[in-house]
């Protein structure tokens, strides 16, 4: 059978990292999940992956199913996504290249499943050199002795995002131990964060930016802090944002970035 599934990361990596390298941009939130995984429990209870062996055994395709998450696809042919449609038959949802999405909703239409499209992410990369913040203050990594507080700037805005499944670990504590953590201090206080994600086929994904006290100004500054540290860290330096967001992605081009893939989420409809 093409499709090899494993419930270890490690597993997936060694077979299918190549794979996964070889559109790195395109597959950055793939690489996020798996560098994370690598870094903390490679087969957590919950975790689903695979890879697609052509005829000759090249991979050329897989799918990372991390606890509590949809399932993330690579780009992969047509006869791959048909077999993967009988083995994923319970799924809510997917995340997909914009360039296959089409053949996802038919591969599964096909299993008994109706897919459609619920949003559209641009994957922007960094292009060329971003620009220091100009508000008052400065950058520093994040310690062990502001795990504290960082734990509850992660409440708060888990607070305001009611629904979403981020993980403390990957937003704070793996950041953290890693020096992958920017913080942006005001006379000698923290004011912002911003996170990222472990290296992986030379890239990274910016995760999650916040500023407890709302200024927008204090965000950015903690934003291109860590664009800067993970630039000295990795060739490819990503972020996800809307599709249909025109104001993030002039945000993003005024700090360097550009638009370089598009991934689609894929929801499940129960009238099928």
């Amino acid at each position: 059978m093409p499709w090899t599934r494993t419930s270890g990361a490690a597993e997936l990596w060694r077979r299918a990292g190549p794979w996964l390298g070889e559109h790195p941009v395109e597959n950055a939130p793939l690489l996020a999940e798996v560098a994370h995984l690598l870094a903390t429990d490679t087969a957590p209870e919950g975790l689903e992956c695979g890879w697609w062996s052509e005829v000759e055994g090249a991979v050329a395709g897989a799918y990372v199913r991390a606890p509590r998450h949809n399932p993330l696809l690579t780009r992969m042919t047509r006869a791959a996504l048909d077999e993967l449609a009988s083995l994923l038959t319970d799924e809510h949802g997917l995340g997909v290249p914009g360039a296959i999405a089409d053949d996802v909703v038919g591969a599964w239409a096909a299993a008994g499943t109706r897919l459609e499209p619920a949003r559209s992410f641009t994957v922007h990369v960094l292009e060329a050199p971003t620009a220091a913040p100009s508000c008052h203050g400065r950058p520093r990594t994040a310690g062990s002795g502001d795990r504290a507080l960082l734990h509850e700037w992660f409440d708060q805005l888990m607070a305001g995002l009611p629904g979403d499944p981020s993980d403390r670990a990957y937003v704070v504590d793996v950041p953290l131990a890693a020096g992958a953590l920017m913080l942006w201090e005001l006379d000698g206080e923290p004011v912002a964060m911003c996170s990222r994600s472990g290296v992986l086929a030379g890239t990274v994904r910016l995760g999650a930016c916040y500023a407890p006290g709302g200024e927008a100004a204090h965000a950015e500054a903690a934003f291109r802090a860590a664009v800067v540290d993970a630039r000295r860290h990795a060739r490819h330096v990503t972020v996800l944002a809307g599709a249909d967001d025109e104001h993030e992605a002039a945000r993003l081009a005024a700090a360097g970035f550009v638009p370089a893939a598009t991934r689609v989420a894929l929801t499940a409809r129960d009238d099928c």
